[in-house]
C-alpha cells in the first residue's frame, strides 16, 4: 500500500510540469506552410509509415492510399506491449483530431501530451519532434488541416501494456520533457548543423541508438551505433538497427556517402541485401526526401564519432526470410 501510496504521490507532482496549457492560436495556412508540411509528413518525419491505415492493422503491410493518416494501425513491440493504438490524425471530428486546437496538436506533437493532458506514450517520437522548429511545427499542423478527413471505422482498442510500463509512462512520465518552446530553425548553411536537424526529426535515433531506457542522447559515445536490442514483432521477427557511425569494422565508415544515399533511395543495405522491417516501413517516405536534406544527413553520420559496436545480424520468420533474404 505504501509503495503504491508513492508512486501516486511522485505522480502527481511530476505530470504537472510537463503539461503546458493550450493557447488559442490559430496556423495561418500559407502556400508555403502547405508544402513544407506536406513534405516533412510525407517524407522527412514519415508520418504515414505509422498514421496511415492498413486493412490488417501490421505497419509490414502496404498503406491505404484512400485511408491516409487515417490510423488504426497496431504497433507491437514485444516485453513493453502487444499492442498499441496508432491514432487518426485527419480532420474527422468523430475518429480523429477535427476536434483538436491547433496549438493542442503542436503540444500533441513536440511535447507528447494529449488533447485532455494525457501522456502519450513514446511509440510516438515526440522525443525527436521536440526539436521541430517553430516554423516547421506549424507547417505539420497546417498541412494536417488540409488533407481530407476519414471516418476510422475500425473500434479503438485498449493499449496492452504491461503494469511496470503502464505506470511509469503513463503515470509517472518517465518518458516525457518539459515543455518546449522558440525552437530556432536550423542554419541551413551549416551542413552538419542541418544534418543533424534532418537525422533528429527523421527519428533516426528512434531505433539506432535505442536503449532499454530509450534513445542515447548526443553526447553518448554510443550515439547511433545500432540498437542495444532487437526491434521484434512476429511479423518478421528480430531486427537489430544497425551502426550508423563511421566505424570502419561495424559502421559505415568503408562506404561512400553516394552508396550510403543510393541505400536509402532503394531499401537495399551496403551489404547487398534487402533492408528488413522497421525500416522497411519508412523507407518509402525517405527515400523521397530532397538532395539537400539526404546530402546534409549523410554528411552527418559521416561526421559524428565512430563507435565500435557489431550489432547482431537479423532473426526473421520464414515468411519474411521469403521477402528479404536471410
Amino acid at each position: 500500500m505504501v509503495p503504491l501510496l508513492g508512486l501516486a504521490v511522485l505522480a502527481a507532482a511530476c505530470s504537472g510540469k510537463y503539461v503546458r496549457p493550450v493557447g488559442s492560436e490559430k496556423v495561418e495556412a500559407t502556400p508555403e506552410r502547405l508544402i513544407r508540411g506536406g513534405y516533412l509528413v510525407n517524407q522527412v518525419c514519415a508520418c504515414g509509415a505509422c498514421h496511415t491505415t492498413r486493412d490488417s492493422g501490421k505497419l509490414v503491410d502496404s498503406e491505404r492510399t484512400d485511408a491516409f493518416l487515417g490510423g488504426g494501425n497496431l504497433f507491437v513491440a514485444h516485453g513493453m506491449s502487444d499492442g498499441i493504438w496508432i491514432p487518426n490524425i485527419t480532420p474527422d471530428v468523430d475518429t480523429g483530431v477535427g476536434g483538436w486546437s491547433d496549438d493542442e496538436l503542436m503540444r500533441a506533437i513536440r511535447d507528447g501530451v494529449s488533447k485532455d493532458g494525457h501522456f502519450l506514450l513514446p511509440f510516438m517520437p515526440f522525443g525527436s519532434y521536440q526539436h521541430l522548429s517553430e516554423e516547421d511545427v506549424r507547417s505539420i499542423v497546417a498541412y494536417l488541416r488540409s488533407v481530407p478527413a476519414y471516418k476510422q471505422l475500425k473500434p479503438r482498442i485498449v493499449n496492452q501494456l504491461g503494469l511496470l510500463p503502464r505506470v511509469l509512462f503513463t503515470k509517472i512520465g518517465v518518458q516525457m520533457h518539459l515543455p518546449v518552446h522558440d525552437v530556432p530553425a536550423p542554419d541551413k548553411s551549416n551542413v552538419l548543423q542541418y544534418g543533424e536537424y534532418v537525422a533528429t526529426i527523421a527519428i533516426c535515433t528512434e531505433c539506432h541508438s535505442l536503449t532499454k531506457k530509450g534513445p542515447r542522447r548526443r553526447d553518448d559515445p554510443q550515439y547511433l551505433a545500432g540498437s542495444e536490442g532487437p526491434m521484434e514483432d512476429p511479423a518478421f521477427g528480430k531486427v537489430w538497427a544497425r551502426n550508423l557511425t563511421p566505424d570502419p569494422e561495424t559502421g559505415l565508415g568503408k562506404y561512400h556517402p553516394l552508396q550510403i544515399k543510393q541505400a536509402i533511395r532503394d531499401g537495399k543495405r551496403l551489404d547487398g541485401k534487402r533492408m528488413a522491417p522497421p525500416m522497411t516501413v519508412v523507407l518509402p517516405h525517405y527515400s523521397g526526401m530532397a538532395e539537400e536534406d539526404m546530402d546534409a544527413l549523410v554528411a552527418f553520420l559521416k561526421a559524428i564519432p565512430a563507435a565500435k559496436h557489431q550489432v547482431p545480424d537479423r532473426e526473421l520468420t520464414a515468411e519474411a526470410k521469403a521477402i528479404y533474404g536471410d
